[in-house]
């Protein structure tokens, strides 16, 4: 039943949004990163330049079955999901105080992004278990799984500015994908998840 661990995304949210009304008014790093406005070049580049985890850590073989299947899956719902109900309503401003269905553009966006962080974290257990991905794709989604974490304390507050940043991060992967032969086609459809 593969679908049957996405349906915990209600109880993840909750505890998402205990997290995060917790956690005071966000994370300091979220700070320094561009405004809505702003340009995600730098922010891309930082991510696709952060240093690879090195050949020492990285296998020599796979060291799990289908590593590169499961990435490819993994980070195609991670960045279409992300897309769909997190960036795209940021970036139309359906997260700011006032906004018509804030409410309910927050409690999906914190699904999502409890999802987001699971999907990242599987294609980031790949990452490592394949040397090419390991070499090439391991450190950037580690820092895109750590940008989503800021964004679970940003959600309460209407303050998203990590949305930004994640997007670069995943820009980047995708294209440093695609440059290694994987074509990550971006996905909702959680019935495709490995």
């Amino acid at each position: 039943m593969k679908t049957a661990r996405y349906a915990a995304v209600p109880s993840a949210l909750t505890l998402v949004l205990i997290t995060g009304c917790n956690s005071g008014s966000g994370s300091s790093a979220a700070s320094s990163q561009p405004a809505a406005g702003g340009s995600s070049t730098a922010v891309a580049s930082a991510g696709a330049s952060a240093s690879p985890a090195s050949t020492q850590q990285c296998p020599t073989s796979n060291t799990r079955s289908f590593a590169k299947t499961r990435f490819v899956t993994d980070l195609g719902l991670a960045a279409g999901t992300f897309h769909r109900w997190l960036y795209k309503p940021y970036q139309d401003g359906q997260f700011k105080k006032g906004a018509n269905g804030r409410i309910k553009a927050g409690i999906k966006a914190a699904a999502i992004t409890a999802l987001d962080i699971k999907l990242l974290d599987n294609a980031k257990k790949n990452a490592q278990a394949n040397p090419t991905l390991c070499k090439h794709l391991y450190q950037p989604i580690s820092n895109a799984v750590d940008k989503l974490g800021n964004l679970k304390g940003e959600i309460t507050s209407g303050n998203l500015t990590s949305a930004v940043a994640t997007n670069g991060i995943l820009g980047s992967i995708l294209s440093t994908a695609k440059q290694n032969g994987l074509n990550v086609t971006e996905t909702t459809d959680q019935s495709k998840a490995s």
